[in-house]
């Protein structure tokens, strides 16, 4: 890899490399086309102060106002890791916010939610390539204008942000293979902070009409989500579920 990086990247830190863009289009894709073209080191990040076409998962537009993050990781992988990189970005980031006094929680899959207001603050967004993944994550330090979501100003500006985050993710999950231990601790933390925990969802799956509901229990060894039918039987939610929402247990099957 280049010392100064893609066209109009500035490099910030030189392990794990990390680079900064003033504006872009979405760094997902900037930095997915990057690896195309170079062999990027694992772990490395790009963020942008400015986003203007960020995405999120179903075609769905990740909203960016600037001098919130808008952060992408570069991973090089041969086979998908348990439990999956959106579970363990979204670790690292519940881990961060935590070391602030912010307490969040994980919305399963892919989204960070604020405990004070049960309100959206981040999400995640992960894209595989032929030789690796490119991890995307979003989070509000500012409120995007007319939408239903969370911010948090005492975070640090998006310059500390990318800096912590992709240094954190980095040491835990890139530096050297995990034990059994250390993932086992990963996956009891984010059940401990899992959102909904006991409480009843309905799902919606890839296709039509496959939804259901059941009651939230914990995320099983390899970070799916186990539910409990209403028929008594356990259910394990794939990560590409299409969505997870909370419903009154009178809206339960009978």
């Amino acid at each position: 890899m280049t010392g100064e990086g893609e066209e109009g990247c500035q490099l910030v830190r030189r392990f794990p490399p990390l680079f900064y863009l003033d504006a872009v289009s979405s760094t997902n894709s900037f930095l997915k086309n990057w690896s195309r073209k170079e062999n990027l080191s694992s772990g490395t990040g790009l963020y942008a102060g400015t986003q203007t076409g960020g995405r999120g998962r179903r075609g769905n537009r990740w909203c960016h106002v600037p001098g919130n993050l808008a952060l992408s990781i570069w991973v090089e992988e041969q086979v998908s890791p348990l439990p999956p990189w959106t579970l363990r970005l979204a670790w690292t980031l519940l881990s961060y916010l935590r070391s602030r006094h912010i307490p969040c929680q994980l919305k399963y899959p892919n989204d960070i939610y604020l405990s004070s207001n049960a309100l959206k603050l981040a999400g995640i967004l992960v894209e595989k390539t032929s030789r690796g993944a490119v991890l995307g994550v979003g989070l509000n330090r500012f409120l995007p204008e007319g939408l239903a979501a969370a911010a948090c100003e005492d975070l640090p500006d998006h310059h500390i942000l990318a800096l912590s985050v992709t240094e954190l993710f980095y040491a835990h999950f890139l530096e050297e293979k995990n034990s059994p231990p250390e993932i086992a601790r990963v996956l009891n933390e984010l059940n401990e902070q899992l959102l909904w925990k006991g409480d009843w969802v309905a799902w919606r799956e890839e296709g039509e009409g496959n939804a259901g509901l059941g009651k939230v229990i914990d995320l099983d060894l390899s970070g799916r989500l186990r539910v409990l039918e209403p028929s008594g039987h356990h259910r394990l939610l794939p990560e590409t579920i299409r969505s997870v929402e909370r419903v009154e247990p009178s809206g339960k099957m009978s």
